[in-house]
């Protein structure tokens, strides 16, 4: 009995792992690395820098948290279709999300793998106490 136990345990965990491992659509090639090796930061302090950025198909865009409050990055439906590379914007199951939290001293970032405009918003605590800052960034790939 015992060992039918462990067997139905083996079984199980084999099966969540799998699941896990499932292909998603458009993630399953997805790194977690540059693809170019050059890496471009949008930094969060008081403010958001730069709100547009210039970059090549391929290149990291990461976005550097260095406020005390967490920064939410939320993209419009479909804008991370073309990512080649990704940290920080998965969920369990590696299904590509369009929004990612960054803690505070954390990062998150993406390679874009085609040309395009990528438009987002940053959703960052302001210091009025219960006020919202929102503001809007902008990718711009070219080749």
């Amino acid at each position: 009995m015992k060992k039918l136990l462990n067997l139905g345990l083996i079984i199980a965990a084999t099966l969540v792992i799998s699941a896990g491992c499932a292909t998603v659509k458009g993630t399953a090639a997805i790194a977690d690395s540059s693809r170019s090796g050059v890496i471009h930061d949008v930094v969060f302090e008081e403010r958001m820098t730069p709100v547009g950025l210039q970059v090549r198909p391929g290149d990291e865009v990461r976005w550097v948290n260095r406020r005390s409050t967490v920064v939410r990055l939320e993209f419009l439906e479909g804008a991370l279709d073309d990512v080649v590379c990704q940290s920080g914007f998965s969920s369990l199951l590696r299904r590509q999300q369009e929004a990612a939290t960054i803690r505070p001293n954390e990062t998150a970032s993406l390679c874009f793998g085609k040309v395009g405009t990528i438009r987002y918003n940053a959703r960052m605590e302001s210091p009025v106490a219960g006020g919202q800052m929102i503001e809007s960034g902008t990718l711009y790939v070219v080749r």
